[in-house]
């Protein structure tokens, strides 16, 4: 049976996703500051404490919100970020915060190892911030200014990890720099590992500066590949990687839907917001797509049982929070995810062997343009696309959770954690 919805189902599915955002996201006007919630006068407090803790024993943190005059709050909405970590083990995970919607929130940490660890809850926005961000991006502005160049002639589980499996939160812990699933168990790779999983693959990187940094980083663990040379100019060229002894070709490109923003002059005529470099080799089983859709994320990879293409997905903003604010985007937003999954859905149908995995969110910088680049907008947009993507049979990196547990706090994370969301690709393609 065809999965295809009608236009009138996506507009009840998109109505239904405002809704829900409308709900976690009430309006809490305020007058003063003094009102808003204050990080210095709430409280936090454990529960059913004890002098010892084990491995793997739950920790709950009861906090309740005050405000500037240290009156308990009545309500919340207040974004939150809870993590656990220990500089001395390099370890790190992040917490689950549940919102009672009255002013107390319960954390929940899982001590996943021996020894001392530290716990932090950090107030990135009270509940009164959220709300007038939330109102200010549904105020009814879908433009921006945009400036260019027109030029002549984008416990730990033992089962191996693999597609379909659900991720809890969190999906993970960081122990001497290591990414330690929760869920599956994950193979660690060292290069004659890496080589021997891209062995025979050709693999199409279609996505921005995030994946960018993949293809700069795996020469550094997979040796025998190099650059060759498309004599491209520029910051946004192509970049091709070969290994001929091992027939691995693995190709980036900027995919990136308009508006481009960038302080560097770039070609834009020619521009493709479809997978259709996946039909270049149509008979060859071990092609490979992997997109990185928006200004971070979801990355898509597909590979090809014998004679099929991959389908033609659409074109997908997610972390694109340069482009317009507001309900506009997020409808927007909703549209083109929508339509991604029918066409995973379309591909699963034609295709049952393809897989697909999704690349979530990265946190990034903490002092930055809230209004425009802040965490809120990315993490609502992170919990959207969880929920439309939810029960396909799909693999997930949840690179949020990730960059929680090692504290990053930067768009572009270091080649540690690079390194483990390309281990945890491979794992699923192994």
């Amino acid at each position: 049976m065809s999965p295809v919805k009608t236009p009138r189902e996506t507009q009840l599915r998109i109505g239904k996703i405002l809704e829900t955002l409308n709900q976690l996201i009430p309006p809490r006007p305020f007058t003063h500051v003094n009102t808003t919630t204050s990080a210095t006068h709430s409280t936090v407090s454990i529960l059913n404490p004890r002098h010892t803790y084990c491995r793997g024993d739950q920790l709950n943190v009861l906090m309740e919100a005050r405000d500037h005059l240290g009156h308990r709050k009545e309500y919340g909405g207040d974004f939150l970020r809870a993590r656990m970590s220990s500089p001395v083990l390099k370890a790190g995970a992040s917490g689950k915060v549940t919102d009672f919607n009255n002013g107390t929130y319960l954390v929940s940490f899982t001590l996943f190892c021996q020894g001392h660890v530290s716990l932090s809850l950090l107030l990135i926005h009270p509940s009164e911030g959220v709300s007038a961000l939330w109102r200010a991006r549904n105020q009814g502005y879908d433009k921006i200014n945009f400036k260019g160049s027109v030029l002549p002639e984008r416990e730990k589980s033992t089962e191996k990890c693999q597609i379909g499996m659900k991720t809890p939160v969190p999906g993970g812990y960081t122990l001497q720099g290591r990414w330690i699933t929760t869920f599956c168990n994950q193979i660690q790779l060292d290069t004659n590992k890496t080589n021997g999983y891209l062995k025979g693959k050709l693999i199409y990187l279609l996505g921005d500066s995030l994946l960018r940094q993949w293809i700069y980083y795996l020469p550094k663990v997979a040796k025998t590949l190099q650059f060759f040379d498309l004599h491209g100019t520029g910051l946004y060229k192509k970049y091709l990687l070969l290994d001929a002894e091992r027939h691995t070709q693995i190709q980036w490109e900027k995919k990136h839907s308009y508006p481009f923003i960038t302080s560097q002059l770039h070609f834009v005529n020619g521009t493709s917001q479809v997978f259709t470099e996946c039909s270049l080799t149509p008979n060859s089983r071990t092609e490979i797509c992997t997109y990185l859709y928006g200004r971070d994320q979801e990355a898509f990879y597909c590979e090809k049982p014998p004679h099929m293409p991959c389908e033609a997905l659409t074109h997908v903003n997610t972390r694109n929070r340069e482009i317009s604010y507001l309900s506009l985007k997020e409808k927007s937003l909703f549209h083109k995810a929508i339509s991604v999954r029918k066409a995973i859905e379309r591909l699963f149908l034609r295709s049952p062997d393809t897989k697909v995995i999704i690349k979530t969110e990265n946190i990034r910088e903490m002092h930055i343009e809230t209004e425009r680049f802040g965490d809120f907008h990315g993490y609502i947009q992170y919990l959207t696309l969880n929920d439309i993507f939810k029960d396909l049979n799909v693999g997930v990196i949840d690179a949020w959770d990730m960059t929680i547990a090692y504290g990053t706090n930067n768009i572009h994370p270091s080649d540690n954690v690079i390194e483990k969301q390309i281990n945890m690709f491979l794992n699923y393609i192994c």
